[in-house]
């Protein structure tokens, strides 16, 4: 475990990792942290500010001077930000603004540093040291190995971190190369310290802070982000879970809780930046460049991996936008988005544009990633013609390929049996596959919100011709969903027999009053703390759509956008990625680079009326609602995995 956390300090940047860990890591040590770093702002020579008990039992004065990876020369003396200055300054400045309250306190200096001191600096740094220590000032140098000690006997000590279960964070940190296997031993981690109630909450989620930050600079160093981007979502999940009850009480509770679930947070949008916006984003207008980079000749592969990457960018925009204060209540339209945002919705338009998979889903799974893009490019001005435009391409794609008998969205959710499909498959076949609906009504909703009417007729003939069979649907939250939501049980139910019509009306309608009865959406905790961004990462992660409340809202607040010109939409062409063609082998690969494939089914049945125990919600006459799974009867299909 030793080598393990002090590699994690060595791989650590100063602005944002180091000096965000120095302080929780203070903050597990009982230590009262009065200041933390600040962009924009005169540190006068001291990063993190902090009360505690030293080891002789005295209250001191804790300023820590905090530099990345080794301590060389040139970072001690020489460099703009060099070391040495910065203690000069804390002596000469920070201790005459100390408040009264702590001026009579002995004063610890602490040099904080990632690695170790290079040997041609350690008489320097040393002599320093000794002859600054004077009165009631004191100078002492943390080093990684210092860390690595106050970690492995602080923060992840005996009994709060178990050897047994330090195993899991030394697998998962040895197989960041390996996503699915790094990701299974880091969820055993998280049960294991979430089941361990000997600690209060905000304990426990340090602890997987901690944690989450040891495996992402490990993945970082072996250049894979995909582990620690689905680590960080269920941490981000479990620290809700066990921080909402806290936030909603009183005020002392509200900060520590609030604290840390903003620490989770933000790792978690750390690790979105690292993986997409500057892997991903930056090649968003190139032709073909990221249906390349799925690395595979079957197109199936590139048609999953291109609808998980826009859900997961759309995800990170939209808590963006929550963060910026632009939409803190709900997702509705944003008059001027901030800048980053707005960088964002139009990053995913142009993915959409530069690869024209994604105008043909081969999954209703993908309806959810659907969703998610086109609420943060309606919610963004100058994407909504952009929004409108992949509506009615995908409506009519999606019609013409079941024409067709080509690749349309399915209910199967087996990789193996996806990958097997025969070409052109039967008309029992088909009907079997497409035995449920959440991507039509969704597109019917937002082509009604655009105004596009001739793609609403074309939804509409299309179902009562082609689909009468397939039970269009969405999924809402019911009595048991607070319970369930944050933890991937099995929960809510399924807004079944949803009819489109020929102007929209109908679905809306339907939509409309399920909204208006529901009253487990308005108990869910997130919603009543006015953190939706945490429903529409729990919908993500566990596969679960986004419940109408969250988006109908965003809808109806719409402006009327010009309304079937959409389909004739013309935009500036995406660049070329230049260079000769290359053909790439398939890369046999789990199926952790499918975020799709999922453990349990989704979609609901196809006009049964039966309800589990899981559905608590009093019976609806003019609707069909039980919970959401596939139940389409007995199968003899050989392609039912």
């Amino acid at each position: 475990m030793i080598p393990i956390v002090r590699e994690f300090f060595r791989g650590l940047r100063e602005r944002g990792e180091l000096d965000v860990i120095i302080p929780e890591l203070l903050t597990a040590m009982s230590y009262e942290v009065l200041s933390r770093p600040m962009v924009g702002t005169r540190q006068y020579g001291a990063d993190v500010a902090a009360i505690g008990t030293d080891d002789d039992g005295v209250r001191k004065l804790f300023l820590f001077v905090i530099k990345k990876g080794d301590l060389n020369r040139d970072e001690w003396d020489i460099s703009p930000q060099a070391v040495r200055p910065s203690l000069n300054e804390v002596r000469d400045a920070y201790l005459s603004g100390v408040a009264p309250a702590h001026k009579k306190l002995p004063v610890v200096v602490v040099i904080t540093i990632g690695g170790v001191v290079a040997e041609n600096i350690q008489r320097l740094v040393n002599g320093y040291m000794e002859a600054e220590t004077k009165g009631n000032i004191e100078f002492r140098l943390w080093s990684g190995d210092t860390l690595t000690g106050k970690v492995v006997d602080g923060a992840l000590r005996e009994e709060v971190f178990p050897p047994e279960l330090r195993s899991f964070l030394r697998r998962a940190a040895a197989l960041v190369e390996e996503p699915d296997a790094a990701f299974q031993q880091f969820a055993q981690l998280v049960l294991a310290v979430i089941a361990d109630d000997k600690q209060d909450a905000v304990s426990r989620v340090r602890v997987l802070y901690l944690a989450l930050w040891i495996l992402t600079v490990w993945a970082r160093e072996g250049g894979n982000l995909e582990s620690a981007y689905r680590a960080s979502e269920l941490v981000t999940l479990r620290a809700w879970a066990l921080l909402a009850p806290s936030i909603a009480k009183d005020r002392s509770q509200k900060q520590n809780a609030s604290h840390s679930l903003f620490e989770v947070v933000q790792l978690h949008l750390t690790i979105w930046d690292e993986l997409y916006g500057k892997k991903v984003l930056p090649h968003a207008a190139s032709r073909h460049a990221l249906s390349y980079a799925a690395w595979s000749q079957e197109s199936l592969d590139i048609n999953l991996a291109l609808f998980k990457t826009i859900g997961r960018i759309a995800l990170g925009g939209l808590w963006l936008a929550w963060l910026s204060g632009a939409a803190r209540a709900a997702p509705l339209p944003i008059d001027r988005a901030d800048p980053r945002v707005e960088a964002i919705a139009i990053a995913i338009a142009n993915i959409i544009a530069a690869n024209p998979t994604l105008y043909t889903p081969a999954l209703e799974d993908q309806g959810i990633d659907i969703t998610l893009a086109l609420m943060l490019m309606t919610m963004v001005p100058a994407t909504r013609e952009r929004a409108a435009h992949w509506v009615s391409q995908t409506a009519r794609a999606i019609i013409i390929s079941y024409r067709n008998n080509t690749r349309f969205p399915v209910v199967e959710m087996d990789y193996a049996t996806l990958i097997r499909l025969p070409r052109g498959p039967d008309e029992h076949l088909r009907k079997e596959l497409t035995a449920a609906s959440i991507i039509q009504p969704l597109l019917g909703a937002f082509a009604h919100a655009f105004g596009s009417t001739k793609v609403l007729g074309e939804l509409d003939a299309f179902q009562r011709d082609e689909l009468a069979h397939a039970n269009y649907q969405t999924w809402v939250p019911n009595a048991r969903s607070e319970e369930r939501l944050w933890t991937g049980r099995r929960n809510g139910s399924a807004l079944g027999s949803l009819a489109i019509g020929a102007d929209g009306e109908p679905l809306i309608t339907a939509l409309g009053r399920e909204i208006d009865e529901n009253t487990a959406y308005g108990a869910l905790s997130a919603i009543k703390l006015d953190h939706w961004p945490v429903l529409l990462l729990a919908s993500a992660f566990y596969r679960v759509p986004p419940p109408p409340q969250l988006w109908l809202p965003l809808l109806k607040a719409l402006g009327a956008i010009d309304p079937d010109d959409t389909g004739d939409w013309e935009q500036a062409p995406p660049t070329s990625m230049g260079g000769r063609p290359r053909v790439r082998r398939i890369l046999q690969r789990s199926v952790s680079l499918l975020a799709v494939i999922a453990a349990t089914p989704l979609l609901g049945a196809i006009g049964t009326k039966d309800r589990s125990a899981d559905d608590d919600a009093p019976p609806m006459p003019t609707r069909v609602r039980e919970p959401l799974r596939l139940r389409t009867g007995q199968s003899t299909s050989p392609w039912r995995g």
